[in-house]
């Protein structure tokens, strides 16, 4: 499986968002997150990190 882990940069601190993530679109400034559960989460930021090896995703909230 190719799912990832997806974390927000929180005062220099990465905190989980989503694990097992599948998909991740955006929809005018929001960033929508799917995970092989069905769980969805939506927040505003920016991709500042990605690691395919890592299985790990970080944004900077907006």
């Amino acid at each position: 499986m190719c799912d990832i882990n997806v974390y927000l940069m929180k005062s220099d601190r990465e905190e989980l968002v989503l694990e097992n993530v599948d998909q991740v679109t955006t929809e005018g400034k929001a960033i929508r997150l799917l995970n092989i559960f069905g769980e969805e989460r939506t927040f505003s930021g920016k991709m500042i990190y990605y690691n395919n090896s890592e299985k790990k995703m970080i944004f900077e909230a907006a």
